[in-house]
């Protein structure tokens, strides 16, 4: 029964599909049709976490209402985690019923803003023929950026193109602010998330945004068009016409409790690590299963930043300088300490990280890459098993 309910769902899918497809191209619209920007409120899975933007094209002369929404992909692309790591995923431009599109948010208990645009009837018209002209097949594919080229961003693109005049954006912020100053709020109550987003990018989110590359986040973007005017000759007016709310957002954000956070936890272990370290620093026993899992799994994450650096067209993920402290050579070096015999090698190499980690350790509130200070405790802890170890080795190699 299952299967028959999801086939026929299937087959209505695609016969509504068919049945817009034959509708829109070429479509002319009335001179009553509305296009209005949505901005969909974050939800508390991470491709939901910033929100989302779409284009909302609505005709009632023509019985048209549907919505376009670039930063969709398929999961059925050959080799699909591949391709989304290595930031070769090719996402697209889509679109739905609105009815439908607001069951989603519905179902998903997230808001959505609309913002009719004050647009004549010839740039309606051009713009909804550009994303006719861009769903096409040949078309409606692209290559994603976090940062420069999203859901958010592309909408913005392609409604200043079809503006028959000038369209300006406000260009003063109260304040500078970096992409981490924008990303930040929105990653504030998922602990591990905000951890996780500041291990994998790197020094561009730590670059000064200009108030037009605010508007990769969605709600930056309904704001810059709150604030945006079209200019035509001597006439100056405001892009969007009117704001109104079609659905409150009733979804309660999960924080993560402090107990769960990243900083309590390794804050934990590292306190552990400490007693564990003096406790045997004075025995003939060593705790070099600790430092090789310690250790081992810091290098497992260089090598993870190194692939992102170098191996990928993320734009945002290199440089990463957590990379210094998170040293690929973590990995396999730490499996040294598990043999017998110790080499000189190993022993310098633990020197020489008692001295970078005691350097990033002092340098860390004025780095030029902002460090997650949730890692710190961790960071910490490899100084104490650094320390540690070396002198550990040394009564060896006496």
């Amino acid at each position: 029964m299952r299967l028959k309910l999801t086939s026929f769902k299937i087959l209505l899918f695609l016969v509504l599909t068919l049945t817009i497809d034959n509708f829109t191209y070429g479509q002319k619209l009335s001179q009553d049709a509305e296009i209005s920007l949505l901005t969909c409120s974050p939800g508390d899975e991470l491709y939901s976490l910033y929100g989302h933007s779409a284009l909302r094209i609505k005709d009632t002369d023509n019985k048209l209402d549907i919505t376009f929404g670039y930063g969709t992909f398929n999961f059925n692309t050959p080799n699909f985690y591949t391709k989304f790591a290595r930031g070769k995923l090719d996402y697209m431009l889509s679109y739905s019923p609105t009815d439908r599109f607001k069951q989603e948010y519905t179902d998903e208990k997230r808001g959505i803003v609309e913002q009719v645009l004050n647009l004549d009837s010839l740039e309606k018209q051009q713009l909804f023929n550009a994303l006719v002209h861009n769903y096409k097949p040949e078309n409606r594919y692209y290559k994603y950026d976090f940062l420069f080229d999203n859901c958010s961003t592309r909408i913005r693109d392609i409604v200043e193109a079809n503006i028959n005049g000038e369209l300006v954006f406000n260009s003063e912020a109260p304040s500078p602010k970096t992409f981490w100053n924008l990303l930040d709020p929105f990653m504030a109550k998922s602990r591990w998330i905000f951890l996780g987003i500041h291990l994998a990018l790197g020094i561009p989110c730590d670059e000064v945004a200009t108030p037009y590359q605010y508007m990769f986040l969605p709600d930056n973007m309904m704001d810059g068009f709150t604030e945006a005017k079209i200019i035509k000759g001597d006439l100056k007016t405001n892009l969007v016409k009117s704001t109104k709310v079609i659905l409150e957002p009733e979804i309660q954000l999960h924080t993560t409790d402090w107990f769960k956070r990243p900083i309590f936890i390794f804050g934990v272990i590292a306190i552990i690590g400490l007693f564990l370290s003096l406790y045997y620093l004075k025995k003939k026993k060593n705790l070099f299963v600790f430092d090789t899992i310690l250790f081992g799994a810091c290098g497992l994450l260089g090598w993870l930043i190194i692939f992102l650096w170098f191996f990928t067209d993320h734009q945002a993920t290199g440089p990463n300088w957590n990379i210094i402290w998170a040293f690929p050579l973590h990995f396999p070096i730490a499996f040294t300490l598990l043999r017998k015999r110790t080499s000189l090698f190993t022993y310098y190499y633990f020197l020489i990280q008692v001295l970078i980690l005691s350097l990033i350790i002092a340098v860390w509130p004025f780095f030029p890459q902002s460090f997650p200070n949730e890692i710190l405790p961790l960071v910490v802890l490899l100084l104490i098993r650094s320390i540690y170890i070396i002198k550990k080795l040394r009564d060896r190699l006496i």
